[in-house]
């Protein structure tokens, strides 16, 4: 990718513009989706969103049907990262395939081994 980027921390934190930069160029990418050192990177409307992994207490892969055109046809599935962070905010990030999906949790978790990982009706009473 050429040219500068937009970064904007999903939960309006600031942080060091460099850090954040050299950690968005050094991330490991899978699909869309870019995992860095330290902070999670997706594309926003016209930023790079960004959270970091200490920010996340719990993540879990969400399979949403999105129908065709005025809902007709047969659609397809749109797989979500949801991320839920300390202060209860859920975020869904599109991730497109189911293995996107799995292979972003397991770096998640990676990168913080404290993270809750999977959903359960119990989780989503704890943590939100």
């Amino acid at each position: 990718m050429k040219g500068s980027f937009g970064f904007e921390h999903v939960l309006g934190l600031r942080q060091e513009e460099r850090a954040v930069s050299r950690d968005f160029i050094l991330a490991r990418k899978v699909g869309d989706i870019r995992y860095g050192k330290y902070f999670l990177f997706y594309r926003g409307v016209e930023k790079w969103m960004y959270i970091g992994y200490e920010d996340i207490i719990w993540a879990y892969r969400h399979l949403e049907q999105i129908r065709g055109k005025r809902g007709k046809g047969t659609g397809m599935e749109m797989h979500f990262l949801m991320l839920v962070t300390k202060g209860k905010k859920r975020i869904g990030v599109p991730i497109g395939e189911e293995e996107n999906a799995l292979a972003g949790l397991a770096i998640i978790q990676e990168h913080n081994r404290y993270i809750d990982i999977g959903f359960s009706k119990e989780k989503e009473e704890k943590y939100l």
